[in-house]
Order: C-alpha cells, then sequence, then structure tokens
C-alpha cells in the first residue's frame, strides 16, 4: 500500500522554457527527460458513490498501454499531497475491478449496482515531461510537467474544458523536504504557486462545488514524552493547516471569519516560536518571522475595517440611522474595507507569500529551525516551564486592571493571548486534569480585553478615515462615538473585574 507523496506547483506556460534549462534540474538529472501524451479517465456513478467514499478511480491511456490507479483521500498542505495509491497495469481502457485486491476497496467495489452505475465523468489531456532527478545523500524526484486540459463529461468540441499547467514534485526515494527545497530553487527564477487542489478535485467541483469553509484552531494531540522538537513540528504544521484552511475564504468568500481565522493563525506560529525559542535557531528563525509579521500586518488592516464596519458602526446606526455623518462614514468605511481587500488579496496571490509557504515548509521539513542537541529536550519540560512564566506575567498584570491606562490593558491583552495559545498548544500533555475550565475563564478574559482594545483603537480608525479636514457632519461622528466609547468601556470594565476573580480562582492544570 504505497503512500504518494508529491508537491503541485502551478506554472505559467510562458515559463514553461525557463524551467527545462533550470540549472537546479540539470545538475541532479540522470538520464533524458521524456515526453509522453497521457489521457487519463476518471470514473465515477451518477451519485458520485466513490467521492463519497473517499476514493477516485482513474484508467490511463500512456505509452501505448493502459493503467490503473485507486487513489484514497489524503491531504494536502502548502501545496504538499500525501494519499494512498494503488495502481496496475490493466490490458483494456476501462476499469479491471479484478486488479483491486486491497481488502479495504473490495468492500466497495464487489458491489455489483456500484460497478454497472460506473462511467467517465472527467479526462485530463496532457503532454507531461518528466525528468528523474537524484542526489548523492540519497533524495530522488520524479518532477513532472503536465500541459493540457481538463475536458468535463464526454470527451467533444463541445465539452466544457479548462487548461492545465502544473509542476508535480513526486518523492521517489529520501526525505520530503528535498521536495521544499527544490521548489525554493526553482522559485528563485521562475514564478511559481502552491496547488493544494488535486486534477481530481478540479473536476470534481463542477459536479459537487465546494463552498469555501471557516477553519478554526484545532487541538493538538501531544503525546505526553513526545520531544520538544517533534511536539513544536506539531504544533507548527497545525497552524500552517489553519492559516491555508481559510485562504479561499479570503480570496472567493464572503465571510469576514476568514481573514480573522488566518491572522489567528499567524499569530499562532509566531507564539509557538516563541514557546520554543529554548530550541530555536534564531538566525533561520529571524527571516520568517519577518514575513509572518508583513501578511498578519496585511491582514490585519482589514480585520480592523471589518470589525468597524460589522460590530462597531451598525449599533450606533440603528440608533441614529439618519444621521449624516454616520451614514458618510459608513461609505467612508465600506470603501477603505474594499481597498483593504483588494491589498489582502493581493499579497495572497503575490511570490513573497508563495515563497513565505514553502519556505515554512523547508524549514520544519528539513529541520533548520532548531539547534543540536533539541532532541533530547521533552516537550512536558518547555510546557511547564513556559506556562507557569506566562501565567505569572498575566496575574502580574492583573493585580491593577482597573486603573490601567489602554495602552497598559493592550499589553495585558497580549500577556492573556501568549498564555492562552500557549495552554492550547499543550493542554494534549495533560489529559487528566481541568485544563478545560482554566481555558474557559481565560478566554473570558481575553474576550473583554479584545473589546476594550476595539474601542481604544476606534478613534484612530475613525480619524484615519475622515482625514484631516473633515465635514462638520464627520466631526460630529466621532464626537458621538467618543462618548460611546468611554460608555462601553465603562460596562467593559465592570465585565473584566467580575471575570478576573472568576480566572484567579483557577488552578494552574500543569502542577
Amino acid at each position: 500500500m504505497p503512500n504518494e507523496v508529491e508537491l503541485k506547483l502551478r506554472i505559467s506556460s510562458t515559463n514553461v522554457p525557463r524551467l527545462r534549462r533550470h540549472p537546479a534540474i540539470v545538475s541532479a538529472l540522470t538520464g533524458k527527460p521524456v515526453t509522453r501524451k497521457l489521457t487519463s479517465i476518471y470514473y465515477d456513478t451518477p451519485q458520485l458513490a466513490l467521492l463519497d467514499a473517499g476514493i477516485s478511480l482513474r484508467v490511463r491511456r500512456m505509452s501505448g498501454g493502459w493503467f490503473q490507479a485507486v487513489k484514497a483521500a489524503g491531504h494536502s498542505l502548502s501545496g504538499l499531497h500525501q494519499r494512498m495509491e494503488w495502481e496496475d497495469i490493466i490490458a483494456f481502457g476501462h476499469p479491471d475491478f479484478s486488479k483491486i485486491t486491497e481488502p479495504a476497496l473490495t468492500r466497495i467495489f464487489d458491489n455489483p449496482t456500484l460497478r454497472t452505475a460506473l462511467a467517465p465523468i472527467f479526462t485530463t489531456e496532457v503532454r507531461r515531461t518528466e525528468w528523474h532527478l537524484a542526489w548523492e545523500n540519497g533524495d530522488q524526484i520524479e518532477l513532472a510537467l503536465d500541459l493540457g486540459n481538463l475536458v468535463i463529461g464526454e470527451r467533444n468540441d463541445q465539452s466544457p474544458h479548462e487548461p492545465i499547467s502544473e509542476i508535480e514534485l513526486e518523492l521517489k526515494g529520501g526525505h520530503t523536504g528535498r521536495l521544499f527545497e527544490l521548489a525554493l530553487e526553482l522559485q528563485q527564477d521562475i514564478p511559481l504557486e502552491l496547488e493544494n487542489v488535486s486534477k481530481a478535485q478540479r473536476g470534481y467541483a463542477h459536479y459537487r462545488p465546494q463552498p469555501p469553509i471557516i477553519v478554526k484552531a484545532r487541538s493538538t494531540h501531544l503525546r505526553r514524552h513526545a520531544s520538544a522538537p517533534d511536539a513544536f513540528r506539531q504544533i507548527a504544521w497545525e497552524c500552517i493547516a489553519q492559516m491555508q484552511g481559510n485562504q479561499e475564504m479570503v480570496l472567493h468568500g464572503d465571510d469576514p471569519e476568514g481573514v480573522h481565522q488566518m491572522r489567528v493563525a499567524l499569530r499562532r506560529l509566531r507564539s509557538a516560536i516563541s514557546v520554543f525559542g529554548a530550541i530555536m535557531d534564531r538566525e533561520s528563525c529571524t527571516p520568517l518571522v519577518a514575513e509572518i509579521r508583513w501578511i498578519t500586518g496585511v491582514l490585519g488592516a482589514a480585520r480592523d475595517l471589518d470589525v468597524f464596519v460589522t460590530e462597531t458602526l451598525p449599533p450606533m446606526l440603528y440608533r441614529l440611522h439618519e444621521h449624516p455623518g454616520l451614514l458618510q462614514l459608513g461609505a467612508k468605511a465600506d470603501t477603505a474595507r474594499l481597498h483593504a481587500y483588494d491589498e489582502v488579496r493581493a499579497a495572497l496571490n503575490s511570490q513573497r507569500y508563495h515563497h513565505l509557504l514553502l519556505a515554512l515548509g523547508d524549514w520544519l521539513e528539513n529541520d533548520r529551525w532548531h539547534h543540536a542537541g533539541s532532541a533530547e529536550m521533552r516537550a512536558l519540560d518547555i510546557a511547564r516551564n513556559m506556562l507557569a512564566k506566562r501565567h505569572k506575567q498575566l496575574h502580574r498584570h492583573g493585580e491593577r486592571l482597573a486603573e490601567m491606562l489602554p495602552e497598559e490593558r493592550h499589553a495585558t491583552r497580549i500577556a492573556a493571548k501568549k498564555l492562552r495559545y500557549a495552554a492550547e498548544f499543550f493542554t494534549g500533555l495533560y489529559p487528566d486534569t481541568k485544563a478545560s475550565d482554566y481555558l474557559r475563564a481565560l478566554a473570558v478574559i481575553q474576550n473583554i480585553l479584545g473589546e476594550l482594545n476595539d474601542i481604544a483603537v476606534t478613534e484612530d480608525l475613525i480619524r484615519k478615515l475622515i482625514g484631516n479636514r473633515p465635514s462638520r457632519a464627520l466631526d460630529e461622528s466621532l464626537q458621538l462615538f467618543t462618548g460611546w466609547n468611554a460608555s462601553n468601556a465603562m460596562h467593559g470594565l465592570a465585565s473584566m473585574e467580575k471575570a478576573w476573580k472568576q480566572f484567579a480562582r483557577q488552578k494552574p492544570f500543569w502542577h
């Protein structure tokens, strides 16, 4: 039961000549590149029974022969696709069920009703050039360039189709990190974008479109005696999965939560780097952290306007819906928000962002991020030390919440956020504790502090929106918000006192 591991990248057809002569390919090439035509026919029932079962069935014509492949649904992250694949040579251009012997698959394909209902649903027709690459340490990669079309339904001149222009780097031997290393070498000279969608997924999308979804942070189930490097790698990949899981919503959806969750994922990743600072190689971390800060900042500008337009402004408009200054302010905020989202989408489509994703994969998979000797450190020791430290820091802030200035409350909010992220990372190490009670009480603190921070930044945001010479109506809207914010801040501080007392009663679950 082979596990297929490959990195997919999109490339413009205009850049293909540069790929063919790239030094990274030429220097590692073994033998001559081979170009051939591939026609791949995907089968399913009209009800898409195979899709629902999490598998795909493909019959491929290649080099005068026929090949059948059954693939199980896997996962993709940072362009890296991992899934189980069973491939066989067959005699004719239609499925041969006698070749399917894996018990988990025979339970599906032995059904005579399903066999009868299977029919071609889409086809890919590409010219594939393959380069076999090898390195002295034993790493081997098959680089395949596919240029052609995806054809929906029966193949004829009227069939809907879309172009295919992509690179597949498939690991044939050695270490997964080599895939990212090679991709980065290629991207230095050729614009490339990570592709998290397979050809099969693109074909199925014409029958069952999948709307963008919101992906929130998942619990990290660490082993009790996990090493510190293993724990960090798992936590970091979870953060990256959350970030990429929300990309489609930000690029093509309409839920502002997508921007928020991408930003949360990036902040969690930065927090994880800080939590595991004792084992980090600072030289390798610094440029990546700078790029993480860059994309977080781009998302942050859109997030601030999302909060203002969807949460802060509506209650005021509800009470004073005919106030001309508020209506003008809303229009300015909508325009600024559209511009901010244009900036976000441009950033996510940029080579700079795709380079960051590849660099993160290279950094993690090639162990560039931790120093020698860190493998002997336990995650449990780091958890105990960091949780105690951050718990103490937050309590020190909490001693004088009532008289804090907005800047000081902002620092307290950051301390609460850092503690919460660290606690969420490590709860899996303490399965028999009341960590959930601690986290719930901490979340209330963080949410109230977040609301107070939104109040504090609202006036600065309004001043930016109305400019240096606002109309009388716009100036009145600023004064309205000044009074409104003062009242809301008083209520928030009252809630804060109660929430803090509740949190102060929680016992640290890591003791």
